[in-house]
């Protein structure tokens, strides 16, 4: 096996198949299992906690592989250029060259970043999508003067935990959020609500219907003609994912994202099976799932119960996963928990204030402990199941 990918989704994937083959017995043919990972640096990222070390509240958001990575699977450090689907084999560049590597079956989980979505977003502005790009904002931060202005532009999750985050840190600074729409337009308005008195609270504003056209060295240009200035800009608005899969002539949205049917394999290659932010999960399964470790994490077991099945010569399983909440961190003294049904949708049920924090935390912290304890157990970590499958629709938009 070849897992691309160690983020939370690969990680899983790659642990829980090892576990799997420790636990084979007879002729299982699982027993045979070796799996070698591929990702460009030797460390895990959390990137939920990314938005702290930005604001400098966290040191670090990584940790060594070996940290929660089974003891057996091999690690190459570097990066996929190629995926030979009909050869069955990646070209990855590592420090000492392109390294061709050969695989029975291919995990694809090379995860999410900062989508740079218009003109000047890479070159002028600061995100914190992976750890490079969090250390250098966290640096343009921690050289701000007082009364400095800090714009974070988007009105997601991410935005809003940057903000909340770099403004109860540094009370100093203008922090202002500016949002194409209204900042956390898919919450409930009570959630939606208690959370913007929280923001107002911390001295964080929200611009909001307004969208930003082009992003210059120190202001930011709206579509409406107005001039934002800023000493430091933070780029949120958006996630994209790597074109790999699409380079590589897979099956593909247009997004990019490898399209993977109801069992997670590749629909044009049944060697390849998806995991994470950078698969477009079948509909009729996956279209109540969003990017995030709350999807990342379940999809990444669900790959592995795919192939090890696949292995033994089983029916591959259909993915059935749903979502139990949704949290957002305020600084570290206020979050915000939100409870859902499986589909995505808010129960009138929820917790803020330093409840919220406390819980967010936990969550946090549940997500590497499970992570580590897949190395020895499979199916340690389990998420809840999934709405009822929606009817297949006709037609799906495909790109190769």
């Amino acid at each position: 096996m070849v897992v691309v990918g160690a983020g939370y989704a690969g990680v899983l994937a790659a642990n829980r198949i090892l576990a799997a083959r420790d636990r084979a017995r007879g002729d299982d043919p699982a027993r045979n299992c070796r799996v070698t990972v591929v990702n460009p640096r030797a460390q895990f990222v959390e990137r939920i906690r990314l938005h702290q070390v930005a604001a400098g509240t966290r040191a670090s958001a990584t940790l060594p592989l070996p940290d929660v990575l089974h003891a057996d699977a091999q690690v190459i450090v570097g990066e996929v250029r190629s995926i030979d689907a009909d050869r069955r084999c990646v070209e990855v560049t590592t420090a000492d060259g392109v390294v061709p590597l050969g695989y029975d079956t291919l995990v694809y989980a090379v995860g999410s970043g900062t989508a740079h979505s218009v003109p000047g977003s890479g070159e002028h502005a600061h995100h914190a999508g992976d750890d490079a790009a969090t250390s250098a904002l966290r640096a343009a931060l921690a050289a701000l003067a007082p009364e400095a202005v800090v714009r974070v532009v988007g009105g997601g999750a991410t935005s809003v935990e940057i903000a909340a985050e770099v403004a109860a840190a540094r009370p100093d600074l203008a922090v202002e959020i500016v949002s194409a729409d209204r900042v956390l337009g898919f919450m409930r308005p009570r959630a939606r609500a208690r959370i913007m008195r929280t923001l107002t609270g911390l001295g964080v504003t929200c611009r909001e219907d307004t969208r930003v056209a082009r992003v210059g060295a120190h202001e930011l240009h709206t579509a409406e003609g107005a001039v934002l200035p800023f000493d430091v800009c933070v780029w949120a608005a958006a996630f994209g994912v790597p074109d790999l899969a699409r380079r590589s002539g897979l099956a593909t949205d247009a997004a990019g994202r490898l399209r993977v049917d109801a069992t997670l394999t590749s629909v044009d290659h049944p060697d390849i099976v998806g995991a994470g932010d950078a698969v477009a999960v079948a509909p009729e399964v996956g279209g109540h799932l969003r990017m995030a470790c709350a999807t990342a994490m379940p999809l990444g077991g669900h790959a592995a119960t795919t192939v090890l099945a696949r292995i033994r010569g089983r029916a591959l399983p259909v993915l059935s996963i749903g979502f139990a909440a949704q949290c957002l961190s305020l600084g570290r003294k206020a979050g915000y928990v939100q409870l859902v049904r499986a589909d995505d949708s808010p129960r009138p049920l929820a917790a803020g204030g330093r409840l919220g924090a406390t819980a967010k935390e936990a969550i946090c912290r549940m997500t590497v402990d499970k992570l580590r304890a897949e190395r020895a157990r499979p199916g340690a970590f389990h998420a809840p199941k999934g709405p009822a499958p929606a009817a297949r629709p006709r037609i799906e938009e495909t790109s190769r």
